[in-house]
């Protein structure tokens, strides 16, 4: 389907640009005088790059998963992923480092390496850095999912995905229990625990392949979504139940990443496919990455 709409990555790109202008503006408001409790926009534009991430990453692995070509399709994503990501990133954190930021000289090991979100979760938010989390989740992300997609059999693949988008939030429960005299739930950072909106967009790719992305399918993700969020706020915001509403969340951001990947019409189309939001949705790594330093903006909050 998505495939098939040769607008769809300008469109995509747009719904990138209004991500990273959620989280900016998450971390920006409090300067305004927002209170963002009331919408948490971080969360729900880091969780559609995740979407998006997972579909985009599958869906070129999958057009190339036969057997001749796996090793150079690995060598060449591997490659491709440092060019866009390292420099970038290592330029930003070296001159974070020049200029002392928060605790980025005490700190260096875990973000050079892509572990910010493991420092995190045992150790807590770290300022101007706190962003940090979400390029190690990508990280990682890009060094396991080629190897599930090559090592797992074709007929298992939609069995496989399913596991681990379900196992995602069970994981993310246990490690926030298993963190010693925690008073935050933090495990949301993990990897593992990320793979409910990385596995939505992968499931995703693959059924567009497999030409299995039905109607009521789409309509399925959009209303369990919705309610499952929804039944979250009904709750009280049950802490304990965040792992689950936030797989209800990805599942709603699934059927946004797929609609517009199929292409949206009227006004809206036009707007995420403008000149503007797509050139924005094409830089929004690198202003992804610099955006939490940007004072007197930043409120050194999570993202």
């Amino acid at each position: 389907m998505a495939e098939t709409n040769p607008n769809y990555m300008r469109q995509l790109d747009g719904l990138r640009a209004l991500c990273v202008a959620a989280v900016a503006w998450s971390h920006w408001s409090g300067y305004f005088g927002f209170d963002q409790r009331f919408f948490p926009s971080a969360e729900f534009g880091v969780e559609t790059f995740f979407v998006i991430s997972g579909f985009l990453i599958t869906g070129i692995l999958l057009n190339n998963r036969s057997q001749e070509l796996r090793s150079q399709v690995l060598q060449q994503f591997y490659i491709r992923r440092f060019l866009r990501i390292f420099p970038a990133f290592y330029l930003v954190f070296g001159v974070a480092m020049l200029l002392k930021a928060d605790s980025a000289v005490e700190t260096w090991p875990w973000h050079v390496s892509y572990l910010s979100n493991i420092y995190f979760y045992l150790h807590g938010w770290c300022g101007a850095l706190s962003h940090f989390w979400s390029l190690a989740v990508e990280e990682q992300f890009y060094l396991f999912w080629p190897l599930f997609i090559f090592l797992v059999p074709s007929r298992y693949l939609l069995v496989a995905m399913g596991l681990v988008i379900l196992i995602a939030p069970v994981y993310a429960l246990h490690m926030n229990v298993a963190h010693p005299g925690s008073s935050r739930l933090t495990a949301s950072v993990l990897m593992p625990s990320c793979l409910s909106a990385l596995g939505v967009g992968a499931l995703i790719a693959c059924l567009v392949r497999k030409s299995l992305l039905t109607s009521r399918f789409l309509r399925w993700l959009c209303l369990t979504g919705i309610f499952g969020t929804a039944a979250w706020y009904a709750s009280g915001q049950l802490l304990w139940l965040k792992p689950f509403e936030r797989l209800a969340e990805d599942l709603l951001l699934g059927w946004l990443v797929i609609s517009v990947a199929n292409g949206v019409r009227g006004p809206v189309g036009r707007f995420l496919q403008c000149a503007p939001m797509s050139y924005l949705g094409k830089i929004s790594y690198g202003l992804y990455i610099i955006h939490n330093f940007a004072k007197p903006f930043t409120d050194a909050s999570m993202a």
